[in-house]
């Protein structure tokens, strides 16, 4: 049985590679806009905005915008974006997502052979962590609530963020079925992300301590 697939280790250089790839950039120019950007406090890199938040020794905060809409804000590793201009060899080929495959539905998935890109994942796991409930809002302005809980089957462990009613059914310690999940990255970390019309999480059976 294969072992956990062994997470990338720069998660701000995942990042970047993940975000250039999105937006059709190269490692080397988004390099160049991220060091312009520094400098300058803003700079344009294809059809991505990005100016510069906050500035530190090892970090920085940069915005990134399509259009004057903003996409995203994150802090980055000053070391991780000087890794850009020349990447670690190999490291294109790990943080590499898998091609859009959709598997059959009744295709039985591991934790540890999953691979971003994937979606219609269906496998069986324990819920081994459940963080705090957080108040969000979305894009459409309503109020939300979600948490994230980390799901394990042996080979492996990945989050999966759960919303509004579905959060009192789920408890730390249950089995689950997960059916119709796809595989998405931040930072360099799998995330799961149920359908939206087929996604589902079924309780198969709760844990001990809460079902007495």
């Amino acid at each position: 049985m294969p072992g956990p697939r062994k997470r990338i280790q720069d998660r701000d250089l995942s990042y970047l590679i993940q975000f250039a790839r999105k937006h059709n950039l190269t490692p080397s120019d988004l390099y160049a806009a991220l060091l312009a950007t520094r400098r300058e406090d803003n700079a344009q890199c294809g059809t991505v905005r990005i100016e510069i938040r906050s500035r530190g020794e090892r970090s920085s905060t940069y915005m990134f915008s399509l259009n004057g809409k903003p996409l995203a804000q994150a802090n980055l590793q000053n070391d991780s974006i000087r890794k850009l201009e020349r990447l670690p060899e190999g490291f294109m080929q790990a943080s590499e997502p898998a091609s859009s495959k959709k598997l059959d539905a009744n295709t039985v998935s591991s934790i540890g052979n999953l691979r971003l890109g994937l979606s219609g994942v269906s496998f069986k796991a324990s819920v081994v962590k459940k963080s705090q409930v957080r108040a969000v809002t979305s894009k459409d302005g309503d109020p939300l609530l979600v948490c994230d809980v980390t799901l394990s089957d042996g080979t492996g462990e990945v989050p999966l963020a759960i919303w509004n009613n579905q959060i009192d059914t789920v408890s730390r310690g249950d089995m689950v079925q997960i059916q119709n999940a796809r595989v998405r990255g931040y930072r360099g970390e799998m995330q799961l992300a149920l359908g939206r019309k087929t996604g589902s999480l079924t309780v198969l059976e709760h844990s001990i301590e809460n079902a007495a």
